[in-house]
């Protein structure tokens, strides 16, 4: 951070280099040089970067670096790359609710009505646990009375009546 900060950049990614190496499993070290390389606007060197780490770590810890590398492409990048990047994530871990949910926040974040749109209507089309798909229709329901008309609102409640009476008819057979 201090050679970052002396925007001395070749010797910041020479200390990345070096503790990347020597902490390879780690995450962290992978992410902050990450995070690094796209604030400053390498998003080429960035992506080198994410496969490197996807090459070093293990396939546990996959999904969770292409979120934050998602991430980092809605901040510093482009939002329709970092689309990409969770699209991806999500067509591979698509029960992976802490990845929605980033994926929902960094849409909110950005603010255009289409995309959030279609990620809730996404989430909520999913078959996963009660609980879970609790979770995003509350969410979807927050937005809709946020920002949506009254008619989304009927929509978001149509859709979870219909996903408890299809969840309740499961049950009975």
């Amino acid at each position: 951070s201090m050679h970052e900060r002396a925007q001395a950049f070749a010797q910041a990614d020479a200390a990345f280099e070096l503790c990347c190496k020597k902490y390879r499993s780690q995450p962290d070290v992978w992410v902050a040089w990450m995070t690094s390389q796209m604030a400053r606007g390498a998003h080429a060197d960035g992506k080198s970067t994410l496969q490197r780490a996807v090459d070093a770590l293990p396939r546990g810890a996959h999904a969770d670096i292409l979120s934050k590398f998602a991430q980092l492409e809605f901040r510093h990048g482009e939002a329709e790359r970092g689309r990409t990047v969770f699209d991806s994530i999500l067509a591979n871990y698509p029960k992976r609710v802490d990845v929605w949910s980033v994926y929902m926040d960094m849409e909110l974040k950005h603010g255009e009505a289409e995309p959030i749109g279609r990620v809730f209507e996404r989430a909520t089309s999913l078959r996963l646990s009660s609980k879970k798909m609790k979770f995003f229709f509350t969410r979807y329901l927050t937005y809709a009375r946020e920002r949506g008309s009254p008619e989304l609102v009927a929509h978001v409640k149509e859709k979870a009546r219909a996903f408890v009476e299809s969840a309740g008819a499961g049950a009975d057979e």
